[in-house]
């Protein structure tokens, strides 16, 4: 049996507070390591009940879009977006995201009650295309990273291995140069 470290002491990685259990530091992880990461991830709420069925809310008030679908390991997550009616090309045009990051939750509750509360007032005024939840998936299990922890906010890139970031680059693409906000 192994002596109990003393006070201070950080010459084991257990005791270095930046130390994480998986993996070796300064090693990427191979299929062992995210096998492992993944079987701790547990969904601790669900999309559908939170963004999904709000989103169905309100659809009276906006055009939903579903732009894309992600799925890991079985499970499918529809990609919506939520855009103004009656689109006019003559107005600038305003992106609102939330969601990149699942542990973000004020940001995917942010854009769903800007929706609810504020969104009428801008009609006319500019168009609005809000994407309340970019990784579904990480937002089930507070998580930063996506199912194939990779993190979705540094994946904005052409060949973006994020499938949540490719989705969400092939719905904007066609507005390149209109957005006026984000």
């Amino acid at each position: 049996m192994a002596a109990a470290p003393l006070a201070g002491d950080t010459g084991s990685p257990m005791n270095d507070p930046h130390f994480y259990p998986i993996g070796t530091p300064g090693q990427a992880w191979g299929h062992a390591e995210l096998a492992q990461w993944r079987s701790r991830q547990v969904r601790q709420r669900s999309y559908a009940d939170d963004v999904l069925a709000a989103v169905e809310r309100l659809r009276d008030r906006m055009d939903v879009q579903v732009y894309g679908e992600v799925v890991y390991a079985g499970e499918s997550f529809p990609l919506v977006a939520l855009c103004s009616p009656g689109r006019n090309a003559a107005l600038p045009s305003v992106l609102v995201t939330g969601g990149v990051h699942g542990y973000e939750t004020s940001g995917v509750h942010g854009a769903l009650r800007f929706v609810e509360q504020h969104a009428q007032r801008y009609a006319g005024r500019v168009n609005l295309l809000v994407v309340p939840c970019v990784s579904p998936w990480a937002y089930e299990r507070f998580q930063r990273w996506n199912f194939d922890a990779i993190d979705p906010n540094r994946s904005f890139r052409d060949g973006s291995p994020a499938q949540e970031s490719a989705a969400l680059m092939r719905l904007v693409a066609p507005l390149h140069g209109q957005f006026a906000a984000h």
